[in-house]
């Protein structure tokens, strides 16, 4: 059965609708997309599901000046029960006929929904008639989808939740003191950065959507996607991850935990990272071998969908610093290791390869004697065997800088360190 025009022609002037809407309550962040200039190189947004990938997709039709703007989500109910790539032309016919021309800018959401998207899309760039500007929730499906179809074709770029800075602005805050900071960074490592969360000022409905999110992830991005039928297990992995994150794990020791097989450890724990709700971090060695079998340490997307989505007694809030600090390095776009051996740091940075910049990240002010060794000693024994000469401590308000033997050690805020948007890893 396929898609009238009537039909078709009500989905699209109903999305055209939500467009307009969304333009009006459009609110810029630093994350600021900017769309190729040439029409024949597509760009692809992708992230978990309600990070603002549709609306960094607006903001940037917005700034190209088109007035021909055709946007269209492919979650419509109708088109994910009927629709095809063979569609996809006449939805933009469709549009053609009843809005004054063909369009200037065409923005599809959640494109990997339409079988076959990837032909279609190589055939619309071939052509060149309009920007095009695709998103999509998941990282295996769109990226490898791209990398065959639309080589040479399409820039893809990664929208994460609100930074910090951009927490602050949707907020429409000031602070005048590190006291204000503070208390706005607690806020944000509490509720975390999805838009729609930091926008709400009800504390239950933040609740609600942070469950939501979670439910629509686990179901639409990775069940229904990856066939899953074993919820349970699929459960069991993804609150042992959210309960243990920035903790070091291994496959065998979740298979252990839970009585299932390594094969589905791995697979499932590979389709949480593609749905971008948890990443793998491994450690820094320089023997590749060696590198691949030692254990990971374990993030997730977003610290306030973890904290309303576990059953702990406590924020933990050590691990959720270091956690943010990571999701802030994935934002920079740099490779993100960790170093252990005899002691530990949290992040190594490197450029291919090359170890760059070392981050120690401790929720205090290390005023115990013992707290500021451990951390001074394991970024130390970092620096002596990477061969680094600086190295990054962030505090929770402290503000210094010493020199051990031939090494420079600095240490400021978090939370300064988060608002610096010119960040440099040398």
């Amino acid at each position: 059965m396929g898609l009238g025009d009537a039909d078709l022609k009500k989905s699209v002037d109903e999305w055209q609708a939500v467009y307009q809407k969304n333009l009006k309550g459009l609110k810029s962040r630093k994350y600021s997309f900017r769309i190729h200039e040439k029409r024949n190189i597509a760009s692809a947004l992708i992230g978990v599901r309600r990070s603002g990938k549709t609306f960094a997709a607006i903001e940037a039709a917005k700034k190209s000046g088109f007035e021909r703007v055709f946007y269209f989500n492919f979650e419509d109910p109708l088109f994910t029960s009927y629709g095809t790539a063979m569609d996809l032309d006449r939805l933009i016919s469709v549009y053609s006929e009843y809005h004054n021309g063909t369009p200037e800018f065409v923005i599809f959401d959640e494109i990997q929904n339409v079988p076959g998207w990837e032909k279609w899309a190589r055939k619309a760039t071939d052509m060149g008639l309009y920007q095009l500007v695709i998103t999509g929730s998941s990282a295996k499906m769109l990226s490898s989808e791209i990398a065959t179809a639309l080589s040479g074709r399409c820039l893809e770029k990664k929208v994460w939740p609100l930074s910090f800075v951009d927490f602050l602005q949707f907020g429409g805050v000031s602070c005048r003191s590190s006291d204000d900071y503070l208390g706005y960074f607690r806020e944000y490592m509490h509720w975390g950065g999805f838009p729609d969360v930091v926008l709400s000022g009800d504390e239950s409905f933040k609740k609600e959507l942070l469950r939501q999110y979670l439910s629509d992830i686990v179901m639409r991005d990775i069940m229904s996607r990856n066939e899953i039928r074993n919820k349970r297990t699929l459960d069991q992995i993804t609150n042992y991850y959210f309960t243990n994150l920035s903790s070091c794990h291994s496959a065998t020791a979740v298979k252990n935990a839970f009585q299932t097989n390594i094969e589905t450890v791995q697979n499932y724990t590979k389709y949480l990272e593609d749905a971008f709700l948890v990443f793998e971090v491994c450690r820094f060695h320089r023997n590749l071998k060696v590198q691949s079998r030692d254990p990971k340490k374990i993030y997730v997307i977003d610290t306030g969908l973890r904290n309303v989505n576990t059953r702990t007694s406590q924020e933990e809030t050590g691990r959720l610093v270091e956690n943010i600090v990571f999701i802030e390095l994935m934002r920079c776009g740099v490779e993100v290791y960790y170093f252990k051996e005899t002691q530990e740091t949290d992040f190594l940075i490197t450029e291919h390869g090359t170890p760059v910049s070392a981050i120690q990240v401790c929720d205090s002010n290390m005023e115990n004697t013992k707290t500021e060794q451990r951390e001074i000693n394991g970024l130390l024994e970092c620096l002596r065997k990477t061969g680094l000469k600086n190295g990054l401590i962030l505090t929770r308000s402290r503000e210094e800088k010493i020199k051990i033997e031939t090494f420079n050690i600095e240490m400021i805020p978090v939370y300064k360190w988060l608002l610096n948007e010119n960040k440099t890893f040398d």
